[in-house]
């Protein structure tokens, strides 16, 4: 099965491929470039396996949340891949992908990317995956009743060194807080099993599936306040 994943949701470009030839991935560090880079990455490492898009079988990338503008050039190009080729696509949240890359094998995993405007981004997972609570965006004020219940909660993402400070201080006495020593892993080959899990349990993301934002834009909260104005 040929699987290739991106995901475009912070400054990393993170990109995988699965075939009959072996696997590849890459991560290149790519601030405000994911749109001049990231198809031609893509042809790149498809000729390296002498793959053709055409040839692809699935396509996986990340859903969000992160960067407005990334995500939706990561969500775009992979979706204009799926039209041509008619191939399937499925899209996987970021903060759980975030979370299983971590290897983390007890305790709470939460995953941390800086949403800017003094907040973040962030995803509460168990060591499988699985969600304990909705992803937010929010700041360790918003974190203190929700993690009471954890002796153990291991930090990790971009942005989990950051994000420690601001939350260990607000933790109970007997709680214990850990920071991933590697701030961004490679996510390809993680991309790729989330991806062929996903379709095989619930198939291909609907034509409407768009990323997953949590916060309005800047756009979307200018127009709300003309709205207001113009409602007064």
């Amino acid at each position: 099965m040929n699987v290739l994943s991106v995901d475009t949701s912070t400054n990393t470009l993170h990109l995988g491929l699965r075939s009959e030839r072996g696997f590849e991935e890459r991560m290149l560090e790519l601030p405000m470039q994911h749109s001049q880079r990231l198809l031609a990455e893509i042809k790149e490492l498809c000729a390296r396996q002498e793959i053709s898009l055409p040839e692809l079988d699935l396509l996986v990338c990340t859903r969000g949340p992160g960067a407005f503008t990334s995500l939706r050039i990561g969500m775009a190009c992979l979706k204009g891949i799926a039209t041509a080729t008619g191939k399937p696509l499925v899209s996987v949240p970021t903060l759980k992908a975030l979370a299983l890359s971590s290897g983390a094998n007890r305790g709470a995993i939460l995953s941390c990317i800086d949403a800017r405007k003094k907040r973040y981004y962030l995803g509460l997972y168990d060591c499988e995956g699985n969600a304990l609570m909705d992803d937010i965006d929010g700041n360790a004020e918003n974190l203190v009743e929700v993690l009471s219940g954890y002796d153990l909660i291991h930090l990790t993402g971009p942005d989990a060194a950051a994000f420690a400070n601001k939350l260990r201080p607000l933790l109970g006495e007997r709680q214990e807080l850990t920071v991933d020593r590697i701030g961004t892993r490679p996510l390809g080959l993680l991309l790729v099993d989330m991806g062929i899990e996903q379709f095989r349990e619930h198939g291909a993301d609907d034509i409407g599936q768009g990323p997953v934002y949590i916060r309005r834009s800047d756009a979307e909260e200018a127009l709300l306040e003309r709205m207001k104005e113009e409602a007064r």
